[in-house]
């Protein structure tokens, strides 16, 4: 008996759901059957878990998807303070029991966590919704509209990055001497990485002060002596576009808009 069929059947169907978490080279997989599941030669272990409707809907920001897990599972871990930097992306399967026949149902991204005592719930967006947003609109503006390092920017991230170690670490600040020798603020509006658990975690630098720098939020992972990468902000006008990144020809602002409109309503212009 097919997939189909038994999924219709009113005696045979016996329905199992496979839960795959993956976050960089990361994986997480869960059963809702009552014990371990093996498919493609990986083991899904059985847990309690429930999930809601599978909507289908024409407006894909409505067709939202909540899985509820136990709040000690392994792939919540990183959501307990803040959502890790990484996207975790889940991929649903469905099957039934003793059928080797396996389909996906669903693909898309946890968007963030909500603990509710004993479980989590995950809110996820199915991978569609990615493809139907309205992109941004570029507008007539004096600073630069580009995403620092991206590539309409064309600044190098590698070549203005700053290697150092953590020498303290007091809530969202950490000390980094390499820091030091640059003025205050030069980081300020970049960003900061490192490796945990083998994932890389970036936090956006809010402030810098000597060799202190204040990140968005607590660095996750983060040990005094470990390796951190310092990436350099930009205020986003063409002064510092040129002297601190030399890069002054991929300027995406206006920076000569006349200051006088001409369309006011001064009648001499």
């Amino acid at each position: 008996m097919s997939y189909a069929d038994r999924e219709t059947s009113t005696d045979k169907a016996c329905p199992v759901e496979l839960y795959e978490f993956r976050r960089g080279t990361r994986v997480w997989r869960y059963t809702s059957a009552a014990r371990d599941e093996r498919f493609n030669a990986f083991v899904y272990a059985a847990i309690a878990l429930k999930r809601g409707v599978i909507e289908r809907s024409a407006q894909s920001g409505r067709a939202g998807f909540r899985v509820t897990l136990p709040r000690d599972v392994t792939v919540a871990q990183a959501f307990i303070t803040t959502p890790p930097s990484e996207v975790t992306l889940l991929t649903v399967y469905r099957r039934h029991r003793d059928d080797p026949e396996t389909v996906p149902v669903w693909m898309g991204r946890v968007l963030n966590a909500e603990w509710r005592g004993s479980e989590v719930e995950f809110n996820c967006e199915p991978v569609y919704t990615s493809l139907q947003r309205t992109g941004l609109r570029r507008l007539y503006q004096r600073n630069c509209p580009h995403a620092l390092y991206g590539a309409a920017c064309g600044a190098s991230p590698t070549a203005h990055r700053i290697k150092g170690n953590v020498m303290a670490l007091e809530g969202p600040v950490i000390h980094v001497a390499a820091a030091a020798d640059y003025a205050d603020g030069y980081f300020a509006g970049g960003f900061a990485t490192w490796s945990a658990e083998g994932l890389t975690e970036k936090r956006m630098i809010v402030g810098q002060s000597g060799d202190a720098i204040t990140l968005s939020t607590a660095p996750p992972g983060l040990r005094v002596g470990a390796a951190v990468m310092l990436y350099p902000g930009c205020d986003h006008t063409l002064m510092t576009c040129d002297a601190k990144f030399g890069n002054s020809l991929n300027y995406g602002g206006f920076p000569f808009i006349p200051s006088k409109n001409p369309f006011g309503g001064s009648p001499i212009y």
